[in-house]
């Protein structure tokens, strides 16, 4: 029989059952409340929709892992590595794993190099800033014809055998982290730790499956996919208005595509998502926050529908938010919270590399700098110590290198450091003298119902359905309220971040990929105080997290259109052929163009811009290529268009029948013949035309014509008597690279001789580039004699002779320059 409790013992158990302040305990309840009756009301808007094949992963996944867990004592982490590796056995994905953990090894032991001893980080901090440094490497190289295969591989491996004592430090922390047995944790912590891993099983899955995402397509793997077959990007912003944006994340994705392709690429993107989740791990624990708090925060963003998006298709955002998210930290780690002025110093000039990195992959970064900028400020007194000019010098040197080069190369390129942003200030000549504004659906600025509008409105705010921003949102103000209530100063600068983020880039355009580090931060508010027991009841708190999770889990695919498993495309080739068949023929499409279009001329494009893997150019009549479409759009004839694709180098189309007005469409059938079909996509061979563009060629008249005296014209026999003294010659423009035939019929004027055919290549400021000749010998009978050339890649016009190849004189009756 157990001892009687002493009163100081009632009181101290007392004090864990009830709030320390029953006013602050009352107030967040109220706002709870009143939370779930707006909730409730919105719920009772929606339809649910079936099952999708995400929600089903995540059910199976967690389902192996809770069992696997059960009957082994190892923890989930260890036993969701192994499951992943069966996984990628089984569906033949071995290589590509292999080459992103090879990268993601590499560029920690560079990162780690860079920092060396003098700054104190986490593993993360040091990939994050070894893949950056990678990618702008690669964002360099890209301006020349250097990038294979072989380059990325020794790119790779110096870090690793450079850094050999890290790597096997690094090999031997993972054998035994493989041979531990599950520590001494709360059963709530380990269910926790097994959904975080289903979690990944998802993520994982997911990037396995074949790209059929828009953006991904268009531009984030199109990039790496041209840099693999042309050996440089050609950051012509005249072709593809967004070639000289900010690309880090599409440079490191390129890395890997280089050496193991699409898969590759997609599953480093969903690492970075796995990534940010390891960071809001982090975060909590500096703000305060429990072990268990820490995994609730995980899953509140792994199981926003808006995460997995990001990890559906090839975006960029997952990436950007690892990089800004460390440097958020960074930031807010330069502050009194840091008791040592050295490491505040040290985080300093992390936090301008690290946002320096974010800003050389999106732009939107530039809307969250002056909110970091206002938290420094704030904290002054933390870090306006001796020594500081230095720390400022360099940390904004640590920015401005690892940012600001996309930005140096749009200026030089394009005349628009931005471009096309802004344009009205900068006047590119390569976009109109407008600012370029996001899509008008998704409005701007924010009001008292936008959380509201978020949940249960979301395609006001992304390409989704409703849900796609996550029901978290609902539990935001409470959260805040006690975030306030309890003082905690490092959570108030979160949120300081967080909100501000979200404000200022809503100002321009609320869309919610462009706010992705505000989910994440958010995460990290929404976990904090429903770990506080003096504010909330703690069984009450894993409740809400408990149903805010499984109801996220069951909209996991709202944010996207891309999500989907198959089976089928992940066991074998034949299926994952069947599946783009079915799914988007239009990559089915691109592989027959490839082995057609032998020379990789530009591709005329009149479908969805969805064309990552094409061997040439892919010319858009959209705004991708204003200069294009308004040579199309204003191409009033089948020859006229017929001539611009010429003169465009253009032999394959790709169409699209439903996708155009009825006239441009007959415009296009006329000048091509088709190819190939797929449902509603036509591929188009251009028809071969022979356009003559001499004038006069049957020498009618002199119209167009220079004779150079004493050669001679009989206008009622049409003929001209010339010789190698005095030529005859006309100039006309030329497509550079096009291929022309040049032929003469000629015959002797008195007695045999050797004739010629001549055509002079002249560059746009008139200077002779190169001559091509070609002699024949004459006969007193006309006969006809013809020249193949090519336009030099210079030329822009050529000047055609009738001459002779001595002084004694020939006859011409016709000649001709056809294309």
């Amino acid at each position: 029989m157990s001892a009687p409790l002493h009163g100081t013992e009632v009181l101290n158990n007392r004090d864990d059952i009830l709030p320390r302040d029953s006013l602050k305990y009352a107030v967040v309840l109220l706002v709870l409340l009143a939370s779930m009756a707006v909730g409730g009301y919105g719920f009772s808007t929606l339809e649910v929709a079936s099952m999708s094949s995400g929600t089903r992963t995540i059910l199976l996944s967690v389902a192996s892992l809770a069992a696997l867990a059960v009957f082994t004592r190892r923890t989930p982490y260890v036993l969701c590595l192994g499951l992943l590796a069966c996984l990628s056995i089984v569906f033949a994905q071995v290589w590509p794993a292999l080459v992103v953990a090879v990268f993601g090894l590499s560029a920690t032991v560079l990162g780690r190099w860079m920092l060396k001893q003098h700054i104190t980080a986490d593993w993360s901090v040091h990939l994050l800033v070894g893949a950056g440094t990678l990618g702008t490497f690669t964002g360099l190289a890209a301006y020349l014809p250097i990038n294979y295969p072989w380059l990325y591989g020794v790119l790779l491996s110096l870090p690793l055998l450079l850094g050999r004592k890290h790597v096997m430090s690094t090999a031997r922390e993972l054998l035994s982290l493989i041979r531990t047995v599950r520590a001494a944790q709360t059963p709530i912590q380990t269910a926790l730790d097994v959904l975080i891993c289903g979690f990944a099983c998802l993520y994982v899955l997911v990037a396995f499956m074949p790209e059929v995402g828009h953006d991904a397509l268009a531009m984030h793997l199109f990039v790496p996919s041209q840099l693999a077959q042309r050996h440089q990007w050609s950051f012509d912003a005249s072709t593809y208005v967004w070639a000289v944006m900010p690309m880090l994340a599409d440079w490191i994705y390129s890395i890997v595509y280089m050496l193991a392709g699409e898969t590759a690429s997609r599953l480093s993107n969903s690492a970075f998502t796995l990534l940010v989740a390891w960071q809001i791990h982090n975060m909590t624990l500096w703000a305060g926050g429990s072990a268990s708090s820490a995994r609730w925060a995980c899953l509140i963003f792994l199981s926003t529908p808006l995460a997995f998006a990001e990890s559906s298709s090839l975006h960029i955002e997952s990436a950007w938010t690892a990089f800004m998210l460390a440097g958020t930290l960074a930031v807010l780690k330069v502050s009194s919270f840091t008791p040592e002025t050295t490491e505040r110093l040290s985080q300093l000039l992390m936090a301008g590399l690290l946002l320096g990195f974010a800003l050389a992959t999106k732009a939107v970064t530039l809307s969250v700098l002056p909110v970091l900028l206002v938290v420094l400020l704030l904290q002054y007194k933390a870090w306006a110590v001796q020594g500081i000019g230095k720390t400022l010098l360099l940390g904004s040197a640590g920015l401005m290198l690892a940012g600001a080069t996309p930005y140096v190369s749009a200026g030089y390129l394009t005349g628009n450091p931005v471009f096309p942003f802004f344009n009205a200030i900068f006047h590119s000549p390569l976009w109109p003298n407008i600012n370029f504004e996001p899509p008008a659906t998704f409005g701007r600025g924010m009001s008292w119902d936008t959380l509201y509008r978020m949940v249960f409105k979301s395609p006001e705010f992304i390409e989704g359905r409703i849900g796609a921003a996550g029901f978290q949102w609902l539990l935001l103000p409470t959260a805040v309220v006690a975030l306030l209530l309890s003082g905690n100063r490092k959570a108030l600068l979160i949120f300081l971040v967080g909100a501000g983020a979200m404000f200022v880039t809503f100002h321009s355009t609320a869309y919610l990929r462009y706010v992705f580090p505000s989910f994440a931060l958010f995460s990290v508010i929404l976990a904090l105080p429903f770990s506080n027991g003096r504010l909330f009841p703690r069984s009450l708190a894993m409740v809400a997290c408990a149903l805010l999770i499984m109801t996220n889990i069951r909209f996991i695919q709202a944010a996207t259109y891309y999500g989907d498993i198959k089976p089928s495309a992940l066991l074998s080739q034949a299926g994952r052929q069947m599946y783009l068949s079915e799914r988007l023929p239009l990559r089915k499409m691109v592989d027959t163009v490839n082995v057609l279009n032998t020379g990789h001329q530009p591709v005329a494009v009149f479908a969805s811009p969805l064309m990552a893997g094409l061997g040439g150019d892919a010319l858009y009549a959209s705004w991708y290529n204003l200069k294009w479409k308004n040579e199309f759009d204003t191409a009033t004839s089948p020859s006229e268009l017929a001539r611009r694709l010429r003169q465009r180098q253009v032999n394959w189309l790709v169409i699209d029948l439903k996708s155009l007005p009825q006239a441009r469409l007959d415009l296009l059938l006329n000048v091509s013949t088709s190819y190939a079909r797929l449902g509603d996509l036509d591929l188009r061979k251009l028809n071969v035309t022979h356009d003559e563009h001499l004038l006069n060629p049957e020498l009618s008249s002199l119209e167009g014509w220079s004779l150079t005296l004493p050669s001679s014209y009989d206008p009622s026999r049409k003929i001209l008597t010339v010789n190698v003294k005095t030529p005859a010659t006309q100039r006309v423009e030329v497509t550079p690279g096009a291929t022309y035939t040049n032929s003469v019929s000629a015959r002797c004027a008195t007695t045999a001789t050797t004739g010629r055919i001549q055509a002079n290549w002249m560059d746009a400021q008139g200077d002779f580039i190169a001559a091509s000749i070609a002699t024949f010998d004459c006969t007193t009978q006309w006969e006809t004699h013809e020249m193949n050339v090519i336009a030099p890649a210079n030329a822009t016009s050529v000047i055609i002779y009738a001459s002779g190849h001595t002084d004694t004189p020939l006859e011409f009756r016709s000649l001709s320059f056809r294309q």
